[in-house]
């Protein structure tokens, strides 16, 4: 994966214009990824065949199977990011791989997964496993967590709603001589006795499926991109390289106008010389960007002339009732099964708080500063002072900033992380209300006064932040 290949603006996004992007990259794919949305569900469609006088048996495994045919769409979407627009040889190779790896996980326990279009991309393209996937999910999913069951939510109903869009579309181009058949079908007591009518639903909701399945499987797959954008700073990393790259590339030619830089600049003299101020507002105003355009528009009223009835037969009605039911008992699933699992990730929560600090190493280096035991001298406060009476106030600073982290860490227990800001440390500083927090939050505003304003507090200041120094002690290896 080389970031300089990448064919999307990389930039931090909010979630919801992460989502945009994410279907940007499926509309330009389209056509690929419903292609093979449907290679995928091929050998489905076979073993339904046997089965087929069994619809709604064969409509369970269609809709569980489908998550397949996601998965190589995320493939065609992932390479094509980076540049890679991957062969209908490679493709058909890599579809037995998306049925075949890890099948029985995916199928059964990751397939009620409320996260599917963040955790797919987590585990089909980084390749992690076990608690490493854990732990990256946790990662991960601190940006577009909510957005990314929104998106689940979204793509069961739209199923619903696009599937009794398109039945509902073709049923306006019957024609009338076949109106009375269709009214006998529609009739509630013999309507899910007819087999063909089944099967035209079941085909109108495997279509929906593989509509929406493409777009909401191109938002999951922004959200990441976006994520790992926010957590490992892939727009600055890009940034650059690309400037990189265009100074190896032209270092010769930057050389050359250097030298040569005085020429250019009595011609731009001799150039503005020969025209007038009002010569040259001229020349601009006549350029084709200024031409007035004047468009005209009719307002044609609609007429109510027809003469078509469109009042529903009775037996049309059942039906509506029917598809409100089927939608009323999806909506009451999805609501019952968010508040189970509100309650599950509260209790999850809980449980790993509590072993937060046994599962997450301690942190050795903290927003580049070292807070090991080696980096540390013995006395920390006569050594800080010393700097300070030589003015070196940000090594003093530094000394006693990264004092308070060690015995926070050693003596406190606080789960600071490596990655962790000033703001972060101290959030999880006040968090625990320890009795010395109101001194490591004046601390944390005078380093950080110091450090990226270089503000130093007065010599008033420096000497009671001595004095009160509460964190006595170094840290152990």
């Amino acid at each position: 994966m080389k970031l300089e290949d990448v064919t999307m603006e990389i930039r931090p996004r909010t979630d919801w214009e992460a989502v945009d992007s994410g279907l940007a990259l499926a509309r330009r794919d389209f056509w690929r990824c419903w292609c093979l949305w449907w290679l995928c569900m091929l050998p489905v469609l076979a073993l339904i065949y046997p089965l087929r006088e069994i619809p709604f048996l064969c409509i369970i495994l269609l809709l569980w199977a489908k998550w397949v045919g996601c998965r190589m769409v995320l493939y065609q979407l992932s390479r094509r990011l980076f540049g890679e627009n991957p062969s209908w040889s490679a493709l058909w190779r890599e579809i037995p791989r998306a049925w075949g790896r890890r099948f029985f996980y995916r199928m059964l326990w990751a397939r009620c997964s409320p996260w599917k279009p963040l955790s797919a991309a987590v585990e089909e393209l980084e390749g992690l496993r076990g608690e490493k996937f854990r732990l990256r999910m946790s990662l991960i999913t601190r940006k577009g967590e909510g957005t990314s069951l929104l998106l689940t939510l979204i793509s069961a109903l739209g199923v619903v709603w696009l599937a009794f869009g398109i039945f509902m579309t073709g049923l306006m181009f019957l024609p009338e001589a076949a109106s009375e058949r269709w009214e006998e079908s529609f009739d509630p007591d013999r309507l899910f006795d007819s087999h063909g009518y089944v099967w035209l639903l079941i085909s109108c909701i495997m279509m929906a499926c593989s509509l929406m399945d493409v777009f909401i499987t191109g938002a999951g797959f922004g959200l990441y991109v976006n994520s790992r954008t926010w957590i490992e700073g892939w727009d600055i990393e890009l940034a650059f390289k690309r400037m990189a790259n265009r100074l190896k590339n032209h270092f010769i030619i930057l050389l050359g106008l250097l030298l040569l830089f005085d020429a250019p600049m009595a011609l731009a003299k001799e150039a503005g010389k020969s025209l007038s101020a009002s010569e040259m507002i001229e020349e601009v105003k006549s350029h084709e960007d200024f031409t007035i355009h004047k468009e005209k528009y009719v307002d044609y009223q609609s007429s109510s002339s027809s003469g078509y009835s469109l009042t529903p037969p009775a037996a049309l009605l059942e039906v509506f009732q029917a598809l409100g039911h089927v939608i009323l008992g999806v909506f009451l699933l999805v609501l019952f099964g968010g508040i189970a699992w509100l309650l599950y990730r509260a209790r999850w929560m809980r449980s790993r708080d509590s072993i937060k600090t046994v599962a997450v190493d301690k942190a050795r280096v903290v927003m580049g500063m070292k807070v090991t035991a080696s980096s540390l001298p013995e006395d920390l406060l006569a050594k800080a002072q010393e700097f300070w009476s030589a003015g070196n106030s940000l090594p003093a600073m530094s000394l006693l900033y990264r004092g308070a982290l060690a015995w926070w860490i050693d003596q406190a227990g606080v789960a600071i992380q490596e990655s962790d800001t000033e703001g972060d440390c101290l959030s999880r500083v006040i968090e625990i209300h320890h009795p010395h927090a109101s001194y490591f939050q004046t601390l944390t505003q005078a380093w950080v006064l110091g450090a990226y304003a270089k503000t130093f507090p007065s010599q008033e200041t420096w000497a009671d932040l001595c004095h009160r120094w509460p964190f006595a002690g170094r840290r152990s290896s």
